[in-house]
C-alpha cells in the first residue's frame, strides 16, 4: 500500500533553457488525453523516451515529481504524457509565456471550469480572463508559479476531487502562503485553477506580491508543504499525532521508573553509570546561577544533559518505545514530505521530550549521593520467609518424634479405663476430655509436654513470621 503524499512543486525563476523542444512536443500531441483504452498501457515511444531523458537533464528536480515516479515504474505512454505535461506546466515561468501560461491553467484539458474558465482567487467575484492574464504578463516583480499535487485515490478519498475543495483549501492557508513568501497578507495576489487530471489531479497557483518584494527560501517551501499536508490530511494527522503523544508519555513514565530505582539504589545494568551522569550533572548545575532549568543552562551544560539523556535512552524499554515513535513521526511526515531516507531524529535533538531533560535534572540535583547504600526490602523478606519456613519444618519433625516416642499404656490399664467409661455412660472411644483411646501416661510424660508445649509455641511463631 502507497503511503499517502502531497507534492508541492515551486517556481521563481523568470527563465529556463532549452523549452523549444518541450514546447513543441506538447503543443502538438493534441489529443493524447483521450487515449483509446487498449492503447492505455503501450510502452512510451522512443521520441517520448529521449525528450524525458532531455528533460530530466536540464530539471533535475522533476525526478522528484509523482508523474516522474509513475513513469519510472510504468513507462507507458499514458504516464510519459503526464510527466511531461506536469514539466511543461511547472517550468513555464518566463515573462513572455506568463499570459499564455494562465490561458494555459484556465482552459486546458481536465480543467474545472467555474463559469466561463477555471480560474479562482480569494474571493468569490467574477473574473476577467483577459484583465487577469494582462496583468500578470505585466507584474515587474517575482512571480511564483506552483503546483499541489496528490494521488488520485487519495484525491478521491479525501475529498479532493473538485474545484471547490481545492478553492477552500488555498483560502483557509492564506496567512501560511503568505508568511511562506515572506509577503504581507494585505499584499498577497494570487490565482489557482483546478486540473483533474488521471493520476495526480491537481492545482496550479500564480502568486505574487502587489507591495513590498518577497522572497521564496527552501524553508518557505517546507513551510508551504506543511500548512497544505497538515490541512488535506488532517485527520491523518490527528490520528497519528495521538499515537504519537502516547509514546512521548510512555517514555516520561519509563524513564520516571528507572530513575526512581536509580534513586533507591536498587540493582540494575549500569545503575553506578548512571549514579556518575546524575552527580555530574548536579555538580555542574549547582555552580549556576538561576532558574535550573534546561531552558536556562549555558551551552555547555546543555550538551552534558542531552549526552545524558543519549546514554538514558539506550535502556532497552526506552529504546524499544523511541523506536515506535520515530515510525509513527516518520508516516506523519511522509504525508508531505519525502521521509524514505529520514533517518530517526536522535532523543536529545527532539525538541518534543524537552521534559525528558528537565526530569534528568531534577532527579539530579534530589539525589544524596553520599547517602548510604539502602537495605534492599525485597530481598530481606524473602530471606525471612525462607527462615521460618526452616523453622517450620524443624519444629514439625521434633513434635513428630516426641509423638513417636511418648509411652502408652498397657492392655490392663486400657481395659480400666474401658470399664470407668462405661460405668459412667462416656461413648466409646473417647474420655472426658476428648483424648482418644490411645490414652498417654501423664506421670510418665509429663516432663516431655512441656517440650511438646514449647515446640508448639515455636511453631506457631514461625508461621506468623511466614505470614508476615
Amino acid at each position: 500500500m502507497k503511503m499517502a503524499k502531497i507534492i508541492v512543486s515551486c517556481r521563481f525563476q523568470k527563465s529556463a533553457k532549452d523549452m523549444a523542444d518541450l514546447i513543441r512536443y506538447m503543443a502538438t500531441r493534441e489529443g493524447v488525453e483521450k487515449l483509446p483504452s487498449g492503447n492505455k498501457y503501450s510502452i512510451a515511444t522512443q521520441k517520448q523516451h529521449d525528450l524525458i531523458l532531455s528533460t530530466v537533464k536540464h530539471f533535475p528536480q522533476s525526478k522528484k515529481f509523482l508523474e516522474y515516479n509513475d513513469y519510472y515504474a510504468m513507462p507507458t505512454r499514458e504516464n510519459a504524457n503526464e510527466f511531461l505535461d506536469a514539466v511543461t506546466e511547472r517550468y513555464a515561468d518566463r515573462a513572455s509565456e506568463l499570459k499564455g501560461l494562465v490561458n494555459y491553467i484556465s482552459n486546458r484539458p481536465g480543467v474545472e471550469k467555474l463559469g466561463s474558465h477555471g480560474l479562482f482567487t480569494q474571493f468569490d467575484m467574477s473574473i476577467d480572463l483577459d484583465t487577469v492574464a494582462e496583468r500578470v504578463a505585466n507584474h515587474d516583480g517575482v512571480i511564483w508559479t506552483e503546483v499541489v499535487s496528490l494521488r488520485r485515490e487519495d484525491a478521491e478519498r479525501l475529498h479532493f476531487n473538485n474545484a471547490e475543495a481545492w478553492k477552500n483549501l488555498v483560502r483557509r492557508n492564506m496567512n501560511e502562503i503568505a508568511k511562506a513568501h515572506r509577503i504581507k497578507v494585505e499584499d498577497l495576489e494570487w490565482y489557482g485553477a483546478f486540473h483533474n487530471t488521471t493520476h495526480h489531479p491537481h492545482i496550479h497557483l500564480v502568486i505574487f506580491s502587489k507591495g513590498q518584494e518577497g522572497f521564496l527560501s527552501e524553508k518557505g517551501i517546507k513551510e508551504l508543504r506543511r500548512a497544505f499536508g497538515q490541512d488535506i490530511f488532517r485527520n491523518e494527522q490527528y490520528k497519528l499525532a495521538t499515537i504519537e503523544t502516547g509514546y512521548r508519555n510512555e517514555l516520561k513514565d519509563n524513564l520516571a521508573d528507572l530513575l526512581q530505582h536509580i534513586q533507591a539504589r536498587q540493582s540494575l545494568p549500569n545503575a553506578n553509570y548512571y549514579l556518575f551522569l546524575l552527580r555530574k550533572i548536579k555538580d555542574e548545575i549547582q555552580q549556576q546561577k538561576g532558574k535550573k532549568l534546561y531552558g536556562y543552562l549555558p551551552r555547555k551544560m546543555k550538551k552534558l544533559v542531552d549526552f545524558a539523556l543519549h546514554e538514558f535512552a539506550k535502556d532497552d524499554v526506552l529504546s524499544e518505545i523511541y523506536a515506535k515513535w520515530n515510525d509513527v513521526n516518520r508516516k506523519k511526515l511522509s504525508l508531505y514530505y519525502d521521509t524514505k531516507d529520514k533517518p530517526d531524529v536522535p532523543i536529545e535533538k527532539n525538541p518534543e521530550l524537552r521534559s525528558l531533560k528537565n526530569m534528568l535534572i531534577r532527579t539530579a540535583l534530589g539525589i544524596n549521593y553520599d547517602a548510604p547504600v539502602a537495605i534492599n526490602n525485597a530481598r530481606i523478606s524473602f530471606l525471612f520467609s525462607m527462615l521460618a519456613k526452616q523453622i517450620v519444618n524443624s519444629v514439625g519433625k521434633r513434635l513428630d518424634e516426641l509423638n513417636k516416642t511418648m509411652p502408652k499404656t498397657d492392655s490392663k490399664e486400657r481395659s480400666k479405663i474401658h470399664e470407668k467409661k462405661q460405668a459412667h455412660g462416656q461413648k466409646e472411644g473417647a474420655d472426658g476430655t476428648g483424648i482418644d483411646d490411645e490414652v498417654y501416661d501423664s506421670q510418665a510424660v509429663e516432663g516431655r509436654n512441656a517440650n511438646c508445649r514449647k515446640a508448639k509455641r515455636r511453631f506457631d511463631g514461625a508461621k506468623q513470621l511466614m505470614r508476615v
